[in-house]
């Protein structure tokens, strides 16, 4: 799965289920390499996205149409941080 740099809370794809309808989602994690370079130092466990969040799709009609045609990778649902911080009543 594709994610945005430096995206906080990311949705993941597919995993839509009758317990968790909207899916699950994962804080990610993210440090400089030795090069200076933004990358990924892990992630949350997942967990349900809350029914009150709202996803954006990080998705161009481009590439939407690779991912309907299968050769597409993957991209993660990007949650808005500040969706999830009036969650937590910060």
């Amino acid at each position: 799965m594709q994610i945005p740099r430096g995206a906080r809370f990311i949705g993941i794809p597919g995993t839509e289920s009758v317990e968790n309808p909207r899916g699950l989602m994962v804080e990610v994690y993210w440090e400089q390499d030795d090069s200076g370079s933004l990358c990924i130092s892990g992630h949350s466990p997942e967990t349900p996205i809350p029914p009150n969040i709202q996803l954006q799709a990080p998705l161009n009609s481009a590439s939407r149409r690779g991912f309907l045609a299968g050769n597409a990778p993957v991209l993660g649902l990007v949650i808005d941080p500040h969706s999830m911080q009036t969650l937590n009543g910060r």
